[in-house]
């Protein structure tokens, strides 16, 4: 008697952060069928520990950086890198990429995360106005310090727009290519993130004034101006003026949900797709998990319930029946789902941050 022959289900990830890492590592851990796995990332490399990506700037190379690339070493997953899916063909279940290539699936897993916010601030796109998102970023970045250092004859000074711990990373970020900087934040407090334990004996706050960095909380900005060259010269606040000549944007991030508008799944009016407490769409053949989702309105910016939701969807798409669900992994506090657990004092955005 002849066995039969499963055919391996497909499952395409869109998308190759950290959060898609933590999916297909949970998928192929737990598989007891045959499963064919493709992630497509839009990047040029493999994915990377985003949280340390300031190291760039220091002794750190993009390799050290990067997650354990044994996933890919497994026979049933590909790894596509360097080329964006651009749409989404729900009905004959494939996606195309900007290389035209054509790939089936029979659950699809959109992880495209966000970019980085400007806040609307009239002026965010002058030149020496930086995000804080990517490789690319603190690359760029170092760049146009050099270049326009040399130009001016002198340091730079630098703003960051903004707050919470996004603020405080793109602030030692900026010391680390020799950039003085001041955060500015419309709030009379810095942040209300418990990343950093009390009983370590600091504050933010307390730890930006002991390397430098000022801080300027209750101001409004209104615009970055430009100097005689069009590039970044000054912060115009509503009570002052801060003379720089780079931005810092800190100002949150938009889910980057154009490729499920575009095919038709549902999407939070405010931004990102919205999905169940299973990570599942309006399509039931699609995911979504990580800051590209959106949980009853409450989006997802935070990198622990982005992986409980990983593990969920993976647990979903195996076919589990008894799982956790994000709704019990994680707390609604501030409109947004967050981790219940602090920081570890030990991981490496805290050290990032203490290296300030």
């Amino acid at each position: 008697m002849s066995e039969a022959v499963l055919t391996p289900a497909e499952i395409v990830v869109v998308g190759a952060g950290m959060v898609a890492h933590r999916f297909v590592e949970n998928l192929i851990a737990t598989a007891e069928t045959p499963i064919h796995v493709t992630v497509i990332g839009d990047e040029a490399r493999h994915p990377y520990d985003r949280t340390g990506i300031s190291g760039l700037l220091s002794a750190a190379t993009p390799e050290a950086l990067e997650l354990d690339r044994s996933i890919f070493d497994d026979f049933r997953v590909r790894l596509i890198a360097d080329d964006r899916v651009l749409r989404i063909d729900r009905a004959a279940r494939t996606v195309m990429t900007r290389s035209r290539r054509i790939v089936g699936y029979d659950s699809l897993v959109l992880a495209t995360g966000a970019s980085a916010g400007s806040g609307g601030i009239e002026g965010s796109d002058l030149r020496g106005c930086f995000g804080y998102r990517t490789l690319e970023d603190m690359q760029r970045l170092e760049r146009f310090v050099s270049r326009r250092s040399t130009e001016l004859c002198r340091p730079l000074r630098g703003a960051v727009i903004g707050g919470g711990s996004l603020a405080i990373e793109a602030a030692g970020a900026l010391q680390l290519v020799g950039v003085a900087s001041v955060v500015v934040q419309h709030s009379d407090r810095l942040t209300s993130e418990p990343v950093v334990s009390e009983a370590r004996g600091f504050s933010f706050a307390g730890l930006l004034e002991a390397r430098g960095v000022a801080l300027r909380t209750g101001s409004q900005v209104v615009r970055v101006a430009a100097d005689a060259s069009g590039a970044v010269g000054a912060v115009q606040l509503g009570d002052g003026v801060e003379p720089v000549e780079l931005v810092g944007l800190a100002v949150g991030v938009h889910p980057r949900d154009e490729l499920a508008r575009h095919a038709a799944i549902e999407v939070d009016p405010l931004g990102g797709i919205a999905v169940d407490e299973r990570g599942t769409t309006s399509d039931p053949r699609v995911f979504a998990i990580g800051d590209v989702a959106c949980v009853e309105g409450r989006p997802i910016q935070a990198l622990a319930p982005g992986y409980a939701m990983a593990e969920v969807a993976a647990a979903r798409i195996l076919g589990a029946t008894e799982m956790s669900s994000p709704r019990r992994l994680v707390v609604a506090t501030g409109g947004a789902l967050r981790t219940s657990m602090p920081a570890a004092t030990g991981s490496r955005r805290v050290r990032a941050l203490q290296a300030v």
